[in-house]
């Protein structure tokens, strides 16, 4: 929709970053503040404004690190664009399709940081409802960002959001049937743990009807079965992200940030043993 060098009111179009379903995203120059920013254009240009600005009001009700932060929705020659911060790093999806699969500990702090930014957005009352690898970015520091909020919702003295959305191979059981909840968002956490320490999702069929046979059934292999070097405790993680019933899972991500957490603490006591041991046999 937009060129390499036009001018978009104050913005430089500098290059198109990707296309997705819901719109096109370029990398721009604010040449008022001199400063690089992502420019979001949604394909679907409604002419009732209210419509276009839900996304980014959701997106702007959040102030969080692991969030992507929204800095302004504007409309310029009857085209509306949304301006959010510009992270330089990739998608980690693109980081799973070139690595396949990350360390544990990498995975941790990966997971840990996109829960911790999910539970802003929860306190917030804010479902995200389309968590998934392609949805992550990862910076060049390291750090993770959660971005499109397209089918984000407020859950505003509701239990659910009624709308049937989101990416078959992340969807809870209940998110298929149009219940998606505060929880469906940890189970789609849960997914994205798996694939990262797996290679794949825990379920992928090109038939989402599959998919949801066999989330409703709990088919799901555990990560310790595909591969027994995965820690007993990060597997229990996942497959408690990854229940089929709603109450069988964590309830708040929180508590998922909490579990890994200790994780940690054990695996630097476990660091600490070893050293000694190491130390006393070196003697």
């Amino acid at each position: 929709m937009f060129l390499q060098g036009q001018k978009v009111g104050k913005y430089e179009i500098i290059r198109s970053l990707g296309s997705g379903g819901f719109g096109s995203v370029y990398l721009a120059r604010d040449t008022w503040l001199d400063i690089k920013v992502a420019i979001k254009v949604p394909h679907k240009q409604s002419a009732e404004l209210y419509k276009l600005l839900k996304e980014p009001r959701l997106q702007a009700a959040l102030n969080h690190p692991n969030i992507v932060r929204m800095i302004a929705a504007e409309k310029e020659n009857r085209t509306f664009f949304m301006v959010m911060e510009y992270v330089k790093g990739k998608t980690l999806e693109k980081v799973l399709e070139k690595e396949k699969v990350l360390a544990y500990e990498r995975a941790v702090d990966y997971i840990k940081q996109i829960a911790q930014g999910v539970d802003h957005a929860h306190k917030n009352k804010i479902i995200h409802r389309d968590l998934r690898p392609s949805n992550i970015l990862i910076s060049e520091d390291g750090t993770a960002k959660i971005t499109d909020f397209g089918t984000s919702a407020w859950l505003n003295n509701v239990p659910y959001a009624s709308t049937r959305i989101g990416s078959p191979p992340y969807m809870a059981p209940e998110q298929f049937l149009g219940k998606a909840s505060f929880q469906s968002d940890i189970y789609s956490l849960g997914c994205i743990f798996y694939e990262m320490i797996i290679g794949r999702p825990p379920i992928f069929d090109p038939d989402p009807f599959k998919i949801l046979e066999k989330a409703q059934q709990g088919r799901i292999t555990p990560p310790r079965i595909r591969d027994s070097r995965i820690p007993r405790e990060i597997d229990e993680i996942i497959m408690k992200c990854l229940a089929s019933k709603v109450e069988d899972r964590y309830q708040k991500t929180g508590e998922i940030i909490r579990a890994l957490s200790a994780l940690k603490g054990k695996q630097e006591h476990k660091s600490e043993i070893e050293d000694i041991l190491n130390r006393i046999r070196a003697r």
